[in-house]
C-alpha cells in the first residue's frame, strides 16, 4: 500500500454498534500497518493477511464482516483471492473493498468481474478508511436485510404454492421467480410468452392469451383460472393468475397452484349439492336452480314446468332384489331421464313432437322422486311432450343383478306463473299433481290445473289439425282495400291468412299463427300466403284490372330461417308478377332485434324491386337513428294509437308526429284501424298519405273485393289505363 502524507480533515469518529471484523491483505507491511492502525483505533477488529493465499485462509478462520484487499500480490493476487473467497461459507455477500492504481481501469473492471463490491484508488487517505468501512457494513446490513426478506418471502410463497412473475413489453421477455419456475416448469434460460403459455392446458390457452392481451391494450388487469400441460389427467394442476399494468409499463402477476382447494371445494360443493347415490343435483341445489329460473321467467315474461316424478312400485325392487339393487335402479333411472329430456344437436329447428325446451335440469328428491326443471318452455304442451317422454324411456325394462325388472313413472307438472310464483308453490302443485295421476291409474302425467291441461290438449289438438290444413289447403287469403287520403284512390290490398275449421268454424289468426311460429309450421305457411298473394295479383292483372300494390306480411320466424329474398324472388319467377307489385311488410320490434343485419336485409328486398314497409310502427321502441338508415318505403301506424285519436291528445301528439317523421324521412304514411268518420278527418287534416280500416272496407274475399271495387269506383276502374 502506499501511505497518503497529506493531512486528513477532522471528522467525527465513526459509529459502530458492534466491533466489526475486517480483514485487510497487503504484501506491504507499511501500508498493512497503516489500515489496521486506522481502523482498530475507531472500534474495528483487524485481521492481517500477506497475501491472496493467506488471506483466504483467514476468512475461512475469522469470517470478517469485510475485506480490504490489494490488487498486486505474490503467490495468489487479489482476483483470484476474490473469487476463492466468494466461493467460501459466508463469502458469498461479505463485502470486499480492492485497492488498485488510480489509472488502472482494467483492474477496476475485472474487479467487479470476480466479485468485488468496491474499489478505492492509490494513495489512499487512512483517516477516511473507517467511514469508508462503516459505510459498507451499513449497505451491507440492508442487502442482508433485503435477502433474509426476499428468503422469508420466497418461503412463504413456496409454502403458498405462489410465485410471482413480470412481463417487460419492450423485450417481449419475462422474469420468473423461483416458485413460478417450480409451478410451472418453466426452463428459465427461456423467457419469452410463447414458453408460459406452453405450459397451458389446449383447451385454456387461448382464453388465458387474450385476457393478457386485453389487459395489454387496456393498460387494465386480469385475473384467470386456468389447467397446466398434463400427459395424466389425474395429474392436471388448476393455476389461478392475476396480473396488472405497473407504473413502470411492464406487468406485473402472480400465479397460485390452487387444485387442492378447487378439489376440496368441489367435494364440499358436491356433498352439500348432489345426491350421492345418483350424482344428481339434490333439493337443495334444485330450490337454487328454480329461484334462478323464477328470476329469468319474471325479467323475460316466460314460463317455465316443473315435473314431479315419483317411480311406480319403486318399493317391491328394494324388499325384493335389496337396497344395493334398488340404487342401482335409481343410476338407471337418472341416466334414462338424461336422455329423454336432452335436446337434439338441431332443437332451436325441431317441431311438433320433437319439440321440448333446450335447457333442463333433473334432481332426486330422495327415495324414488325425481324432479325435472324444464327451465324455459315456448308452450305449456312442450311439459306434456317431454313428461310423454321420460314415462316412454322408464317403461322399459332394467336389467339389474341379472334380473329383469320394470317399473314406470308418475308425473305431476306444474308451470309458472298459472301454478305459483315460489320454488315452494311450484314443487307442492307438481307433487300434488303427481298424486292425482296415481289416482288416475298411474303411469302417466297430470297438470296441476283442469284449464292447464284442458289447453294443453287443445292446442296439441290444433296443431295437429294446423299440420292438416297446411297439407290439405285449408288456408285461403282475404284482402282488405288501402286507399289515399288525397283522392279517395285505390292504392292496394293487404293479404291476410284465414282459415275454417271444418269442426271449430273460422280460427282467429290471433290463435294459429302463434301457434304457427312457436311450431315453425309459419315457414311454409308464410311461403303459401307470398305465392298465393301473387297469383291473385296476376289473375286480377289478366281479368284486366289496373294493377295495384299486393302487401304480404313477413314473420320473424321466416327472416330468421329462410333466404327472405331467395324465397321472394322464387315466387315472383313462378307466378310471373312484376316486383314493382309487391310490398313486404315487416314490424319495427323485428328490425330492431338486429338493426345492421336488418339493413342487409331490407336492403336485398329493395335490390329486387320490392316496395318495403314497417308495419305497426310505434310499437317496437325503435332509435330514429336507426330508423333513418332503414331502406323502406313506408311507415304503417300501429291501430293502437289511432283506436282513440280523436279522444287522447297523447295519441293525437304521437300520430302527428309520426306522420311529420315520416314526411321528413321521405316516406308514405299509412294508417291502420280506421274505423270511424272522426279519425278519418283528423288523419287527413294531419295529412296522412293512405288509411285502411273497417270505414273502407272489412277484408274481402277475391270476388267480394272485385265486387267492392266496382261498387266504389264503377266499373272502368277495373280496367287497365290505356
Amino acid at each position: 500500500m502506499t501511505i497518503n502524507q497529506t493531512s486528513a480533515p477532522l471528522l467525527p469518529a465513526p459509529v459502530t454498534t458492534d466491533p466489526a471484523t475486517v480483514l485487510v491483505v497487503d504484501d506491504d507491511m507499511a501500508g498493512l500497518l497503516l489500515a489496521s492502525e486506522a481502523l482498530a483505533s475507531n472500534g474495528f477488529a483487524v485481521v492481517e493477511a500477506e497475501d491472496g493465499q493467506q488471506a483466504v485462509e483467514q476468512f475461512i478462520e475469522h469470517k470478517p464482516d469485510v475485506v480490504i484487499m490489494d490488487v498486486v500480490m505474490p503467490r495468489m493476487d487479489g482476483f483470484e483471492s476474490c473469487a476463492k473467497i466468494r466461493e467460501c461459507e459466508g463469502g458469498r455477500h461479505v463485502p470486499i473493498l480492492m485497492i488498485t492504481g488510480l489509472e488502472d481501469v482494467e483492474s477496476i473492471q475485472k474487479a467487479y468481474e470476480v466479485g468485488a463490491t468496491d474499489f478505492v484508488t492509490k494513495p489512499i487517505n487512512f483517516f477516511l478508511l473507517p467511514y469508508r468501512i462503516t459505510y459498507m457494513m451499513r449497505a451491507k446490513k440492508t442487502a442482508d436485510a433485503l435477502r433474509e426478506s426476499q428468503a422469508r418471502l420466497d418461503n412463504a410463497q413456496r409454502i403458498a404454492k405462489l410465485g410471482h412473475w413480470e412481463w417487460i413489453f419492450e423485450e417481449n421477455t419475462f422474469n420468473w421467480s423461483d416458485e413460478c419456475v417450480r409451478l410451472l416448469h418453466i426452463d428459465t434460460n427461456v423467457r419469452h410468452l410463447e414458453s408460459f403459455l406452453n405450459c397451458i392446458h389446449d383447451d385454456d390457452r387461448c382464453a388465458v392469451a387474450a385476457a393478457m392481451d386485453r389487459a395489454r391494450s387496456e393498460a387494465g388487469k386480469f385475473a384467470i383460472e386456468f389447467r397446466t400441460i398434463s400427459d395424466n389427467e389425474e395429474d392436471l394442476r388448476i393455476m389461478h393468475v392475476e396480473a396488472e399494468c405497473a407504473s413502470n409499463g411492464n406487468m406485473l402477476g402472480t400465479i397460485q397452484d390452487i387444485t387442492e382447494r378447487t378439489k376440496a371445494e368441489d367435494q364440499i360443493h358436491r356433498l352439500a349439492y348432489f345426491d350421492l347415490v345418483t350424482g344428481l343435483p339434490n333439493r337443495a341445489q334444485l330450490n337454487d336452480m328454480i329461484s334462478v329460473t323464477l328470476t329469468h321467467a319474471r325479467e323475460n315474461n316466460s314460463r317455465f314446468a316443473v315435473l314431479f316424478l315419483d317411480l311406480d312400485h319403486f318399493k317391491k325392487v328394494n324388499d325384493t332384489l335389496g337396497h344395493n339393487a334398488g340404487d342401482t335402479l335409481l343410476r338407471n333411472v337418472s341416466t334414462r331421464l338424461k336422455q329423454a329430456v336432452k335436446p337434439s344437436e338441431n332443437s332451436h329447428l325441431n317441431v311438433g313432437s320433437d319439440r321440448i325446451s333446450r335447457r333442463e335440469t333433473i334432481a332426486r328428491l330422495g327415495g324414488d322422486e325425481f324432479v325435472v326443471l324444464l327451465s324455459s318452455i315456448d308452450r305449456i304442451e312442450d311439459a306434456a311432450i317431454a313428461a310423454n317422454r321420460i314415462c316412454k324411456a322408464l317403461s322399459r325394462s332394467f336389467t339389474i343383478e341379472d334380473t329383469e325388472v320394470r317399473v314406470t313413472t308418475t308425473i305431476g307438472i306444474s308451470v309458472y306463473p298459472a301454478d305459483g310464483d315460489s320454488a315452494d308453490q311450484l314443487l307442492k302443485h307438481a307433487d300434488v299433481a303427481m298424486y292425482h295421476a296415481k289416482e288416475q291409474g298411474r303411469n302417466g302425467y297430470q297438470f296441476y290445473s283442469q284449464s292447464i291441461h284442458q289447453l294443453a290438449l287443445e292446442r296439441f289438438s290444433l296443431e295437429r289439425d294446423l299440420r292438416t290444413a297446411l297439407d290439405n289447403n285449408g288456408f285461403h287469403l282475404e284482402y282488405q282495400p288501402k286507399v289515399a287520403l288525397k283522392d279517395q284512390r285505390l292504392t292496394g290490398v293487404e293479404a291476410l291468412v284465414r282459415w275454417d275449421h271444418p269442426q271449430r268454424g273460422k280460427v282467429s289468426p290471433a290463435d294459429f299463427i302463434p301457434l304457427a311460429e312457436e311450431t315453425g309450421l309459419i315457414v311454409p305457411l308464410g311461403e303459401w300466403v307470398l305465392r298465393a298473394a301473387c297469383e291473385q295479383m296476376m289473375l286480377w292483372i289478366n281479368e284486366g284490372i289496373e294493377p295495384f300494390i299486393m302487401a304480404v306480411n313477413c314473420s320473424a320466424i321466416q327472416l330468421m330461417r329462410t333466404d327472405i329474398a331467395k324465397v321472394i324472388t322464387l315466387a315472383l319467377e313462378n307466378t310471373g308478377l312484376n316486383p314493382a307489385y309487391l310490398e313486404i311488410e315487416l314490424t319495427e320490434s323485428l328490425l330492431m332485434q338486429d338493426v345492421e343485419e336488418g339493413i342487409v336485409i331490407l336492403q336485398a328486398l329493395k335490390d329486387l324491386g320490392v316496395h318495403v314497409s314497417i308495419d305497426d310502427f310505434g310499437t317496437g321502441f325503435s332509435s330514429l337513428s336507426y330508423l333513418k338508415r332503414l331502406p323502406v318505403d313506408k311507415l304503417k301506424i300501429d291501430q293502437s294509437f289511432i283506436k282513440d285519436l280523436t279522444t287522447d291528445p297523447g295519441d293525437a301528439a304521437i300520430v302527428t308526429s309520426m306522420i311529420t317523421l315520416a314526411h321528413n324521412l321521405d316516406l308514405t304514411v299509412v294508417a291502420e284501424g280506421v274505423e270511424d268518420a272522426q279519425q278519418l278527418g283528423y288523419l287527413k287534416a294531419e295529412r296522412c298519405d293512405e288509411i285502411q280500416g273497417y270505414l273502407i272496407s272489412r277484408p274481402l274475399s277475391p270476388d267480394n273485393f272485385t265486387r267492392w271495387v266496382e261498387e266504389q269506383y264503377g266499373i272502368e276502374a277495373l280496367k287497365k289505363a290505356a
